[in-house]
C-alpha cells in the first residue's frame, strides 16, 4: 500500500498522542511529592496528551462530516487549549454518533483531574514565572495537583486502610519527635503527621490515578475507533487512496486491565505504535 502525506502526518499525530499519554502515565506512577520535577514532567505529558487524542477525534469527524475534507487551520485553532472544552466538544461528538456511555460529570473526581490538568494547560504552567513578575494569577499546579490526588485516594482507599495508614505516620513522627508544623502538599501549614499520612496516602494511589485517566479516556479511544471506521468505509466508497491509518491501535492502553493499570510501573516502552 502507497502511504500517502495525510495518512503519514496522521500517523505522526497518533505516535505524538499516545508518546505523550504513555510517558504521563509512567510520571504519574512514579511521581514524588518531594521532588516538584516530577509533578510537572507528569503535567505536561498528560496535558499535550489530552488535547491531542481529543483533537485526533475531532479531525477524524470533521473528515467523517465532510467527505473526508480535512478541518481549516482556523477551525482547529478555534478549539484552544481548555481540555474540559475539548472533553465538553468531544462528548456531544460522541453522542451524536450514539456514544453516550462513559463520559464522566462535573464534581466528580475524574473530572475534577480534568479541570486541573486544562488549568495547567491554559496557564498554570507558567505559574513560576507569573509569580515572579506578577503576572497572570494562576492556581498552584503542585498544590492543585495533589488535590486531585488525595481526593483520589480518599475516594479509592478504604476507611481501614487509611486509618492504617495514619497510624504508620503517627508512629514515624512520634519515634522521630517531628511533632511540629509544616507546609504541606496541599498549600497551608498542617501538623508533620497530617502531611506524612498525605503523602504515604499518595504514594500508595500512584496507580489509582493511572487508572482513572485511562478511565477518563475509555470513550475517547471508542469514539476514535467508531470514525476511524466511518472514515475509512467512506475512503472506500469514493476510491480515494487510504490517507486515514487505524487510530485506535496507537492507543492500546484503552484495553489495559484495572489491576494491570494499577500495578504498572513502565508505560513508555510497553507498545511498539505508543512510539517505542
Amino acid at each position: 500500500m502507497i502511504i500517502t502525506a495525510e495518512h503519514r502526518l496522521l500517523a505522526q499525530e497518533g505516535h505524538l498522542a499516545s508518546a505523550s499519554l504513555l510517558s504521563g502515565f509512567e510520571a504519574l506512577a512514579k511521581i514524588d511529592y518531594d521532588r516538584a520535577g516530577t509533578i510537572y514532567s507528569t503535567l505536561f505529558a498528560l496535558s499535550i496528551g489530552m488535547e491531542r487524542i481529543m483533537k485526533i477525534a475531532v479531525i477524524l469527524n470533521h473528515k467523517a462530516a465532510n467527505d473526508l475534507a480535512n478541518p481549516t487551520d482556523k477551525q482547529l485553532k478555534a478549539l484552544g487549549h481548555s481540555i474540559t472544552e475539548l472533553y465538553e466538544h468531544v462528548r456531544l461528538i460522541g453522542a451524536a454518533h450514539g456514544l453516550a456511555d462513559g463520559w464522566f460529570e462535573a464534581r466528580s473526581h475524574h473530572y475534577d483531574a480534568l479541570e486541573a490538568l486544562s488549568e495547567f494547560a491554559l496557564g498554570s504552567r507558567y505559574y513560576n514565572f507569573d509569580q515572579l513578575t506578577n503576572g497572570k494569577q494562576h492556581p498552584d499546579p503542585l498544590v492543585r495537583w495533589f488535590k486531585v490526588h488525595i481526593q483520589i485516594a480518599e475516594h479509592v482507599l478504604s476507611h481501614r486502610r487509611l486509618e492504617r495508614i495514619m497510624g504508620r505516620a503517627r508512629a514515624f513522627c512520634e519515634a522521630r519527635g517531628a511533632l511540629g508544623w509544616e507546609w504541606g502538599p496541599l498549600g497551608r501549614w498542617e501538623l508533620t503527621i497530617d502531611v506524612n499520612y498525605q503523602i504515604c496516602a499518595a504514594h500508595a494511589t500512584r496507580g489509582q490515578c493511572v487508572w482513572a485517566i485511562i478511565e477518563i479516556l475509555k470513550p475517547v479511544c471508542q469514539l476514535i475507533e467508531i470514525l476511524t471506521d466511518k472514515v475509512q468505509a467512506l475512503e472506500v466508497e469514493k476510491g480515494s487512496e487510504s490517507a486515514t491509518p487505524y487510530m485506535i491501535e496507537f492507543f492500546p492502553f484503552r484495553w489495559t486491565p484495572r489491576e494491570a493499570a494499577i500495578r504498572r510501573k513502565a508505560w513508555s516502552s510497553l507498545f511498539h505504535l505508543g512510539g517505542r
